[in-house]
């Protein structure tokens, strides 16, 4: 079988990316070829396949770096909107290596939806990964204001545009919005064979957007925890594993340290504080609760390094605020035998079993969070229990074997005799 997977990022940056490069390894020990399809980039990882790669959208890779120019203008236009380029060099790609589907994981605002409408005219199956809720939110993470609001999920995106939700600009929001609502019209999304969600939420709020059911199936993600040493011991620090954007409640874990001062616990954060204004309000709640001896900052970590930050924690603490579609870092967490304290929205309350794995609390509660973390300090072997429990659940609904099967199912269903003939 040869599948064609498509992600607008060919280098690790998130969730997507890691969840693409895992799979590709594990489709090569099923002896599945994949051939990737992205967008030009110098951090992508070398692959024979780069020349078909989409053109960037833009001279600099980051929107405050671009340089305004018509140019750049168009190229921003085009990638949001309608990517001709990459419809382009898509089918070609498709013409000259004639998959049996195409699997796509992200192409919003850089290779866009116009990769769907290239797969279909070739007449391939394609099936698409949801990983956010960019076919219903501009923002792509219903949150405005750091408050969860729907108001766009059923195809009506006013209040979008009235409250300037992209990036605070009016001109963005009203370009994303303009993109959305022509896929409303020339009925792109309807071209995808079958939507593949990591989340029983997130399928619901397919369903909800409008999307039937039979297009729509629930898959886990995967993680290979048979390379993973679990480690039911512990070095008195929780860890707070990933990003530290607002949407990720970094500011709550903080916060519920203020309430921990008197233990001899400390809250690692991976990465490192910079100056946005994120940042700067970590480092002002730091200052404000006298956490600098609470608080320490691993900077970036990766390999061996991270995986020893993960064996000694007590649990990995997520206090999002938005609707997490089931975050790598919980498996991660899983695998490594470390329960999770996550905040019950989302994903989150359907992975994160309370007081079998985790425990769950209201979002933005810091009080309530430092009174689940509390238990950790106050029995010892809490930690290690759960951890087995985790580690458990990890292996049986989240192994590689029955995510491979499932999707590789969904990859084929409905293909006849192998490849299109396009001689």
């Amino acid at each position: 079988m040869r599948v064609i997977i498509v992600n607008y990022r060919f280098f690790i940056a998130g969730g997507p990316e890691r969840y693409m490069f895992n799979f590709m390894a594990a489709a090569e020990r099923m002896g599945i070829e994949v051939i990737p399809f992205s967008v030009q980039n110098p951090q992508n990882k070398k692959t024979a396949y780069a020349s078909y790669f989409a053109k960037p959208r833009a001279d600099a890779l980051m929107f405050a770096d671009t340089k305004f120019s018509l140019r750049n203008l168009y190229g921003i236009f085009r990638a949001t909107v309608w990517n001709l380029d990459a419809e382009r060099r898509l089918g070609k790609l498709i013409r000259d290596t004639k998959p049996d589907a195409v699997y796509i994981l992200h192409e919003v605002n850089h290779l866009s939806p116009s990769v769907i409408r290239a797969v279909k005219r070739e007449g391939i199956r394609v099936v698409h990964r949801i990983s956010d809720f960019f076919m219903f939110c501009a923002r792509s993470d219903f949150l405005y204001e750091n408050e969860i609001c729907e108001a766009c999920l059923q195809g009506h995106y006013k209040k979008a545009i009235m409250r300037r939700c992209v990036k605070g600009t009016g001109a963005g929001t009203l370009l994303r919005v303009l993109a959305m609502k022509l896929y409303q019209c020339n009925g792109v999304f309807r071209d995808v064979d079958l939507f593949v969600t990591p989340s029983a939420f997130t399928k619901r709020k397919l369903l909800e957007g409008g999307v039937p059911q039979n297009k729509v199936v629930h898959i886990p993600t995967f993680i290979d925890s048979r390379s993973v040493i679990p480690c039911y011991t512990h070095d008195h620090y929780f860890l707070f594993l990933g990003r530290m954007a607002k949407q990720k409640g970094t500011i709550y874990a903080i916060k519920a340290m203020s309430r921990l001062k008197n233990s001899n616990y400390v809250l690692k954060i991976t990465g490192s504080l910079s100056d946005t204004e994120e940042d700067l309000e970590l480092r002002h709640a730091i200052r404000e609760y006298h956490l600098e001896d609470k608080i320490v900052f691993t900077g970036f970590l990766a390999g061996k390094e991270l995986d020893n930050l993960i064996d000694h924690a007590v649990c990995i603490v997520c206090p999002a605020i938005w609707y997490e579609n089931m975050p790598n870092t919980v498996l991660e967490a899983y695998a490594h035998g470390k329960p999770v304290v996550a905040s019950r929205i989302g994903s989150l309350e359907e992975i994160v079993e309370n007081e079998k794995t985790g425990f769950l609390f209201p979002p933005k509660d810091a009080d309530a969070l430092a009174n689940e973390l509390r238990k950790f300090i106050e029995d010892g072997t809490l930690s290690g229990r759960l951890g087995k429990n985790a580690r458990k659940k990890c292996e049986e609904e989240y192994n590689e074997a029955i995510h491979m099967k499932k999707v590789i199912a969904c990859l084929n269903s409905g293909r006849t005799g192998g490849r299109k003939d396009t001689a």
